[in-house]
């Protein structure tokens, strides 16, 4: 587009945009061992086969002289290649420069990715690593949180490509036995520490391919509740908080908490240690809920004092 010189391609941007497609990776990597024990047994099982692979390499000037094993290789050598690729671009980028900031992230998150695909190769019992990055603080808490969302991700079954992580964190939990707590004020609850992972699911625009389809309206959103990590490993509260089913609500008299009900089941008292944060996650978690099912017969359904005080907010 007129740009020769790529002088406007915003490279940190661009990986960004696609930081997602990383786990895909990890999927590679942690099949390696499987897949060159499978290359070995074939080869001894079929010889066609391994005459075929070497008149290849030695013949086929396209794979400049390289077996099998060295291109099963290649994805792991490539994706531990692209931090140093950013280094060398930022340093070359001025600190002025509208994706400076960007190049410096996404070198961070793809450090983060594979420091947690190096965790899962070593939870798997494989031997082999990838190249190991000095980590710091931040992209720690970034490895945890690839954890808490691929742990997400199996227990609701959603496609990754159609799911978006709205929001995540740590929010202090309890669970009222009445209604009545309102009145007596939210120190008589007992509140533990959880990890919540806001989950939209979207349906897609268009599924010729990947590239090509847009997010659409939301079919559906939950909550997922991961209590801290123990043995090494994050546990489920319990089954997620579909938000079709649940009722969110606050009230004036307890501003830094917010209340979800569960239709017929459970309710949960929400906070965070910042006030302006509770009140974030309440926006976000009713602005959802009221997105998916009949929010008002819901509403009128269901008795709640939080609910039914005229002070409600809308």
């Amino acid at each position: 587009q007129g740009d020769d010189d790529l002088m406007t391609v915003c490279i940190g941007e661009v990986f960004l945009e696609f930081v997602n497609m990383l786990p895909a990776f990890q999927t590679y990597c942690l099949q390696q061992s499987s897949s060159v024990n499978m290359l070995n047994a074939l080869e001894k099982e079929k010889e066609l086969l391994r005459i075929f692979l070497n008149v290849s390499q030695n013949d086929n000037t396209a794979l400049r002289r390289m077996n099998l094993r060295s291109f099963l290789m290649a994805p792991l050598q490539r994706v531990t290649k692209y931090p140093l690729l950013l280094s060398r671009i930022i340093k070359a980028t001025t600190e002025y420069h509208p994706d400076h900031g960007s190049l410096r992230e996404a070198k961070s998150r793809i450090e983060s990715h594979l420091e947690h695909i190096n965790m899962k190769t070593k939870q798997e019992g494989n031997t082999w690593t990838l190249r190991s990055f000095r980590q710091d603080s931040k992209k720690k808490r970034e490895v945890i949180n690839i954890e808490m969302r691929e742990t997400a991700l199996k227990t609701v079954g959603w496609l990754r490509e159609e799911t978006r992580f709205v929001m995540e964190g740590s929010l202090q939990l309890a669970q009222p036995p009445d209604g009545q707590w309102v009145k007596k004020g939210s120190k008589t609850l007992k509140f533990q520490n959880m990890q919540v992972l806001l989950l939209v699911n979207m349906k897609r625009v268009s599924d010729s391919s990947l590239e090509s389809a847009e997010p659409g309206p939301v079919k559906d959103a939950v909550l997922v509740l991961i209590r801290d990590k123990n043995n090494g490993k994050f546990h489920l509260l319990r089954e997620p908080l579909r938000l079709s089913n649940c009722i969110v609500s606050t009230d004036p008299d307890c501003d830094d908490t917010f209340e979800l009900i569960e239709i017929r089941r459970e309710a949960f008292v929400f906070r965070d240690s910042d006030r302006a944060r509770t009140h974030h996650w309440f926006r976000q978690i009713r602005r959802y809920s009221r997105e998916l099912g009949s929010w008002k017969k819901r509403r009128n359904a269901l008795p709640n004092i939080m609910i039914s005080t005229p002070h409600t907010r809308p």
